[in-house]
């Protein structure tokens, strides 16, 4: 590697292109971990230069590094402007670029001298190249920025810039953001409503920092220097590389720039410009980028999936915090092409879409629905398997086979069991079922053989008399988890419809509501006559039961408030005036109670109990199926 020293003037008047290639990620610096830092370190260093202009004073004025870049220098062809390929830096080129845009244009509108003028100008845009030319740019961003980076750069001014993205629907670009703060500075800067020669002055004490004392150490690679292995550790200061960013140039340093361009354009953008219906908490949008709960991972979701994914691929135990190395290892040793392999990347992309956010369209997304509650991810590369081969199996052996894997995972919830093996049993399930497929064998026996297999209480599917225990006695309502008992009481509520009821979508949230309330009154709610268990007093028997699935309901949010914690009559009533759930529809009959007690629950529970084993039943295992 061959470093030198240079200030931002010294980089930027090169005529050079520096390009960033197209596996790298989208621009993500922000305001308070990048902006503000570089103004300030900007700032000091043009506000000592302004003292020696003002004091006329030939001092020397400390220099300060920005940090460095790194870049492997490509070859110039025909007549092309030389390039260079920016291995590490891109956020901090991309942000002094935005930075001297402002300038510029700021420089323009508060007549800053000739001279300061056209060097502004000069760092910017590569001399005698069109306009409307790639070329003109002297920093070209990664594909999924380029539209945004050249708005900005070809605007001119503030007031266009808000223009540009006078339509554009929620927070404004990260780009334009950047360069609408720098540009807010520089005014501030330079004083305006000062007199002329003060405001040349400042521009001039700027000029002097980004030629002299704002340095940055430029590394150029040569021959036999390794760009893969110096992407891989350096590190994008102050906003870490996901896996995915690794990944990405992993697959793409090894393809030309050509052929690069297409298979990008193809299967690899949609990562990086796929937009969510809604925004996450910190305003991104990027449907791929937003970060998902699951189990005890919080990540970006494209990185979950690909984590998913390299399971279901490898048969293996993946560490997510390995998962760069691990797909690396992977990928060496694959023999599918480059383009084979992002198609099929791709398309299983779109199958996980459909698994973690939409409304359910086929059993299996219903499933991933209802596992989004029990919190249950080392389930996915298997349903990630299931997706992939639904079309060549058949929707009847999908629809089997989820079924079973569904009453597997709620029975195990409800009785208690723990989840703590199935990463390990749903690897070993997912080998055995991926085996039967390549040996042409029925899919959803291959499973049902291995869920019916265990005995352990790790790996057990309940039978009917356990999961009835369960379903009577466990407090499936957790106040910190009220999402799990929803699911089960939604899953009822549309088992109870027939196609003589209307179809009732959710809007908005609904809640649980408790028949008996948690905070009940004695005289509204008297100690019913039921056997006592053993050691447990009255008290202490409600306080049990008052979490169990037969003392829950589904109520809207308005209507959970108004219910609360009346006399039974009161919120009988109110649940039959406001609601339509087919799952509240029995308090209308003649036959429903008037009082609500133990024994209430129980009978509840009991009936509910019958649908719970059509919805999840538990099959024979057949001796076909052992085999």
């Amino acid at each position: 590697m061959k470093p030198e020293k240079l200030s931002i003037q010294e980089l930027f008047t090169r005529e050079r292109r520096f390009i960033i290639p197209l596996f790298q990620r989208s621009y993500v610096w922000n305001l308070t971990d990048q902006w503000e830092p570089l103004w300030e370190d900007i700032a000091s260093r043009a506000t000592a230069h302004l003292k020696t202009i003002s004091s006329g004073s030939e001092a020397q004025v400390r220099s300060h590094f920005l940090g460095a870049v790194v870049f492997n220098v490509a070859r110039v062809v025909g007549r092309s402007i030389a390039r260079s390929d920016v291995i590490d830096g891109q956020q901090r080129l991309t942000t002094l670029q935005l930075f001297l845009t402002a300038l510029r244009d700021q420089s323009e509108a508060l007549e800053a001298s000739e001279a300061d003028l056209k060097l502004f100008s000069r760092l910017t845009k590569n001399p005698d190249c069109e306009d409307d030319s790639e070329e003109a740019f002297k920093v070209w961003p990664t594909n999924g920025d380029r539209a945004v980076f050249e708005t900005v750069l070809n605007a001119g001014s503030v007031e266009a810039v808000h223009d540009a993205f006078a339509r554009h629907e929620g927070a404004l670009p990260r780009m334009a953001s950047a360069y609408l703060y720098f540009a807010e500075q520089i005014e501030a800067f330079v004083e305006l409503g000062a007199d002329s020669e003060a405001v040349k002055d400042h521009f001039f004490a700027l000029r002097q920092a980004i030629g002299k004392s704002l340095q940055l150490v430029v590394i150029e690679l040569e021959d036999g220097d390794d760009p893969q292995v110096i992407f891989e550790t350096l590190n994008a200061r102050g906003q870490p590389l996901l896996p995915s960013d690794l990944i990405r140039n992993f697959v793409f340093m090894r393809i030309t720039d050509e052929e690069a361009d297409r298979l990008y354009d193809k299967y690899w953008r949609q990562f990086d410009e796929l937009q969510a219906d809604v925004a996450d908490e910190a305003g991104e949008r990027r449907f791929w980028h937003i970060e998902e709960r699951q189990g005890r991972y919080t990540r970006p979701r494209i990185d979950l999936f690909i984590f998913h994914y390299l399971i279901m691929q490898t048969e293996s135990d993946i560490r997510i915090g390995q998962l760069f190395k691990e797909f690396r290892d992977w990928r060496a040793d694959d023999t599918a092409s480059n383009e084979e392999f992002l198609a099929d990347l791709k398309e299983a992309s779109e199958h996980f879409r459909h698994l973690i956010v939409g409304q359910p369209t086929n059993s299996l997304e219903l499933l991933a629905e209802r596992l989004r509650a029990l919190d249950t991810s080392t389930v996915y590369p298997l349903l990630l398997f299931f997706s992939r081969i639904r079309a060549s199996v058949g929707d009847d052996v999908i629809d089997r086979a989820v079924r079973d894997l569904e009453s597997f995972l709620i029975r195990r919830f409800v009785v208690g069991n723990t989840p703590k093996n199935y990463n390990r049993f749903f690897l070993s399930t997912l080998s055995k079922v991926k085996d039967a497929h390549r040996n042409k064998r029925d899919v959803a026996d291959a499973l049902r053989a291995e869920l019916l297999r265990s005995s352990d209480d790790t790996a057990v599917w309940p039978n009917d008399s356990v999961f009835r225990r369960g379903w009577l006695s466990t407090r499936v309502y957790v106040k910190s988890r009220p999402d799990r008992s929803a699911m089960l009481l939604k899953a009822l509520n549309a088992h109870m419809a027939t196609n003589r009821n209307e179809v009732i979508q959710y809007i908005g949230p609904v809640t649980v509501e408790h028949l008996l309330p948690q905070k009940w009154e004695l005289s509204d709610y008297p100690y019913g006559a039921v056997e006592l268990p053993d050691d447990t007093d009255a008290e202490q028997y409600r306080t049990r039961l008052i979490d169990t699935v037969g003392n829950l309901t589904l109520l809207t949010g308005a209507n959970n408030a108004s219910a609360g914690n009346s006399p039974f009559p009161v919120k009988k009533s109110k649940i039959v005036e406001n609601s339509d759930l087919r799952l509240n529809a029995w308090l209308r009959l003649e036959s429903a109670p008037t009082s609500w007690g133990e024994a209430d629950i129980l009978n509840r529970g009991d009936e509910l109990f019958q649908k719970a084993l059509d919805i999840w039943p538990k099959p024979e295992l057949r001796s076909a199926e052992a085999k």
